[in-house]
């Protein structure tokens, strides 16, 4: 029977040598951090109703809750907007950016919201949803994301 000791012992410091770096964990990246950071917040819609702006032109007008579970805050936070169709498909899909400066992370608070050109027609419905994972392309259009990388 023969023993491989060179080799068991150059195995035995390869794992060693690997594991040693692995007590450090990977230095987050600033989107990485805002991903994080925009998971942390809940919106529920208390109501919305159609305006007209100054020139008769639809203004969606809605109330927000917002909570930030979050241990740290963020000035903007942006969701996609949906209205639906009564059977279920989108009739239009946009980005809301919505301003949750003055809100504490571990708090709720309401806030309203405007967004003109967009009518909800009778039927439909309004749905807000966070994208978990935007991609690099929403993420150039997202205020959060300006000046990280």
């Amino acid at each position: 029977m023969r023993f491989r000791l060179p080799g068991l012992v150059l195995s035995g410091l390869l794992a060693f040598g690997l594991a040693a770096g692995c007590d450090q964990p990977r230095k987050e990246k600033g989107w990485e951090r805002i991903t994080r950071l925009r998971l942390h917040y809940q919106v529920s819609p208390d109501w919305y109703e159609m305006q007209k702006d100054a020139d008769g032109k639809p203004l969606l007008a809605m109330k927000l809750t917002v909570t930030d579970t979050g241990p740290e805050p963020l000035r903007q936070v942006t969701m996609v907007l949906h209205v639906v169709y009564p059977d279920g498909k989108d009739r239009l899909k946009q980005p809301l950016t919505l301003d949750v400066s003055n809100l504490a992370p571990g708090k709720s608070g309401t806030i309203s919201v405007t967004v003109p050109g967009v009518e909800v027609r009778p039927g439909e419905e309004v749905v807000l949803q966070m994208e978990g994972q935007p991609g690099r392309a929403e993420m150039k259009q997202y205020p959060e994301y300006k000046g990280v990388s």
